[in-house]
């Protein structure tokens, strides 16, 4: 099951950037259940497409946390420790042109049944990134690319006649989608 947001604590979140305040928080990172913590310096609140964003230092370099994966926050009574001559702007525009710069294409090696290989080009053939290679154990390489990590989810219909390979982060996500339709059927 996919976490739930968190309501933003968008005062506290507030009050620490005016009262100039360290935060404690903590923080869910995209795609994981748990939950890690951070003590931040923050630089002020920005909302981007209605989606509420920290921009803050942490460990003296910049980062951006959504506001609705933060479901605990503690403005402390210590003062920030910004960079010194360092502005909201300068930071959140370094870190959006980071965001949206990035490559976000998700690269996918997966090993298709030598047998269904045909039928695999016809439905996932868009995604290709090069021809498929076949193995002599009954496999063929190949290599995808999607625009987004969520999207791998697409080779389910492949059954157990696809396997990713690579990269972790796309088998792991695999994984999720896998034991989320198991737990809906039992």
């Amino acid at each position: 099951m996919a976490p739930s947001r968190a309501e933003p604590d968008l005062e506290a979140l507030h009050t620490a950037v005016l009262a100039d305040r360290r935060l404690r928080i903590r923080y869910r990172h995209s795609g994981s259940t748990k939950l890690a913590a951070y003590t931040v310096d923050p630089y002020g609140l920005v909302a981007k497409a209605g989606v509420w964003y920290l921009v803050a230092d942490h460990r003296g370099r910049p980062r951006l946390f959504r506001a609705d994966r933060m479901p605990g926050v503690t403005v402390t009574a210590a003062e920030v420790r910004r960079r010194e001559g360092v502005e909201l702007q300068e930071v959140w525009d370094d870190l959006r042109r980071s965001v949206e710069d990035r490559n976000s294409e998700v690269r996918v090696s997966v090993r298709v049944v030598a047998a269904r290989l045909d039928m695999f080009t016809r439905i996932a053939g868009g995604y290709f990134t090069g021809t498929p290679v076949a193995g002599d154990d009954g496999w063929a390489r190949v290599e995808l690319a999607y625009p987004v990590l969520g999207a791998v989810r697409h080779l389910l219909q492949f059954g157990p006649d696809a396997e990713v390979m690579e990269p972790p982060e796309a088998r792991a996500e695999m994984a999720r989608a896998a034991a989320e339709i198991s737990a809906r059927y039992t």
